[in-house]
């Protein structure tokens, strides 16, 4: 079901306080009248869109990848999922599934298939575990990628592991974070082999679009199944179960500017 005006709300208060708009248009405006400005540029645009751009820019500081994870965690928990960021996924990296993963990630050549590569991965965890019986269950260690950015457990105890990068990775970075989801999908069945686990690449929207709702994607495409690779309005579903659209993000922003107008117009009333 879509998202209800309570939960639209909190979404919109979550965003308002990690932006602290007008805490932060407040300190904006002091630099402003401190003289950190220069009074030409005052003239040529004026008080308000000066005050506006040295908002603007701060808050693009602070819209880094945290904002990303945090979006995902307030969604998420607003539709009954557990979700943590930046939580370290453990395991145990097996020999096999090692040189399974570096023979596949190291042929240029590869026609990429994600369910053959889970399933796969999951039947090497199996047979160790046959011949390691006493793995099974057991807590393995932690891996220089251990790091997930947005770590979902849904109610049915299905895992969603999400590495959220930028929009436009480069060849290497799209070599990197495949290895990685790989990596991730052996670290949990190592451990429990009948987990059932999505590790996925995500970036928050589509730089490619047509519009804001097209996930239409395929950057580097040799070097990843697009079944990996959560894509804009893709990602926003997923960490919602469904039930909140990049366009319910898109309102929420679209009411906030509206807001933000007001407030810069309240603060420079009172220069």
């Amino acid at each position: 079901m879509p998202l209800q005006p309570e939960q639209k709300l909190t979404i919109k208060n979550r965003v308002k306080d990690i932006f602290k708009l007008e805490e932060r248009i407040r300190e904006k405006r002091v630099d402003m009248l401190s003289g950190d400005t220069s009074p030409f540029l005052l003239v040529l645009l004026g008080e308000k869109l000066t005050l506006q751009t040295k908002v603007v820019q701060s808050i693009q500081t602070t819209m880094g990848m945290s904002f990303y994870e945090q979006t995902c965690k307030f969604i998420g928990e607003a539709n009954g999922y557990k979700v943590e960021t930046q939580k370290k996924v453990t395991g145990h990296m097996l020999p096999d599934v090692q040189q399974f993963i570096e023979n596949l990630n190291n042929n240029l050549g590869t026609n990429f298939n994600r369910a053959r590569e889970m399933e796969h991965i999951r039947s090497l965890c199996k047979q160790n575990i046959k011949r390691n019986p006493n793995i099974n269950g057991t807590i393995g260690k932690e891996f220089p990628d251990s790091t997930v950015d947005v770590y979902v457990t849904t109610p049915d105890g299905e895992e969603i592991l999400i590495d959220i990068t930028t929009v436009k990775p480069n060849k290497k970075e799209f070599r990197v974070m495949k290895e990685k989801l790989l990596r991730w999908a052996c670290y949990r069945m190592s451990e429990y082999p009948d987990i059932k686990v999505e590790p996925y690449i995500a970036i928050p929207y589509n730089p490619e679009g047509n519009s804001i709702q097209d996930v239409n994607y395929d950057r580097h495409s040799a070097y990843y199944d697009r079944a990996d690779i959560l894509v804009g309005d893709e990602l926003w579903q997923k960490v919602s179960g469904g039930n909140c659209s990049i366009n319910d993000i898109m309102g929420v922003f679209t009411e906030i500017s509206m807001e933000l107008g007001g407030i810069i117009k309240h603060s420079l009333d009172e220069i």
